[in-house]
């Protein structure tokens, strides 16, 4: 089942499917590990808190090796705004994430 990944508005703007995050058009561009959030290239982006990607004074940020990015999936129903959160000031950074690197896809064949 898929979940819902919002701006600090409160606006949908993409979801997760198993540990992968993706943009509302399926894009796969990203990965959740425990609370932190990495691209697909290995570089750090910030905290998984509260359905959102935010940068996290908390957060510890280290780089993990590239890994081959997901097939696309299909994305849930739409859904509507929900009510704007506390953020505690923490800044947004979901679009950090469209900003990867591409790595190998799964479904490329083997040269």
């Amino acid at each position: 089942m898929a979940m819902y990944v919002y701006n600090i508005s409160g606006e949908p703007i993409g979801f997760v499917m198993e540990t992968f995050i993706h943009t509302l058009d399926s894009q796969p561009v990203g990965r959740i590990l425990g609370s932190r959030v990495h691209r697909f290239d290995g570089t750090y982006v910030g905290e998984w808190w509260k359905e959102m990607v935010v940068a996290r004074p908390e957060g510890v940020p280290r780089n993990l090796p590239p890994m081959a990015v997901p097939p696309r999936r299909v994305p849930p129903g739409m859904t509507c705004n929900r009510r704007v959160v506390l953020h505690g000031g923490y800044q947004d950074m979901f679009h950090t994430l469209a900003e990867h690197v591409e790595a190998p896809r799964y479904d490329q064949a083997a040269e």
